[in-house]
């Protein structure tokens, strides 16, 4: 996976159109991310707020973001759009979405066993960023990992929920 600088194109032009009608409606704009999967292309925008995210919550900007993409010039190259939440799992795939993390516990995997580490997945608490590499502490101490080194990094802390949402 790898750690994203910025947006691809059609994710930066997405970011671009949707980001006041997600922040209008009282959320943020966690990601947008615009993936093929199998044959076909989705564009997801993630939001975030405060207590969660419901399937309402989503619902309530669909309409909108659709309305905003279909008038996009690169809508022929999408053929699914979702509108979700971030999750309590969320993933940390952008540069900024690492500072904003600091202080929270993750999921931390990496491509190889790494000096420090006991395996190449583990739970642990995002100290500190410094924009080359990971400070992280764990059962295993306090280590830092160069992002070249981490596959991926999810948030792992179901208690940082005041409630989870079971809305249908």
């Amino acid at each position: 996976m790898g750690f994203a600088k910025g947006f691809n194109q059609v994710e930066a032009l997405t970011e671009k159109a949707v980001r006041s009608i997600v922040e209008e409606h009282g959320y943020s704009l966690w990601d947008v991310v615009f993936i093929k999967e199998g044959a076909s292309w989705y564009l997801r925008i993630l939001i975030d707020k405060a207590g969660g995210v419901s399937i309402g919550d989503c619902e309530s900007i669909d309409g909108l973001i659709n309305a905003k993409i279909d008038e996009q010039p690169f809508i022929d190259k999408i053929d699914y759009l979702e509108v979700s939440s971030a999750g309590l799992e969320r993933p940390i795939r952008r540069i900024e979405q690492i500072h904003n993390s600091v202080g929270k516990k993750i999921r931390l995997k990496t491509y190889k066993l790494c000096e420090g580490l006991p395996e190449k997945d583990v739970k642990c608490v995002l100290k500190g960023f410094d924009g080359e590499s990971v400070e992280v502490s764990g059962d295993f101490g306090e280590i830092r990992l160069l992002l070249s080194d981490i596959s991926s990094m999810n948030y792992d802390d179901f208690d940082d929920c005041d409630e989870i949402i079971t809305e249908v």
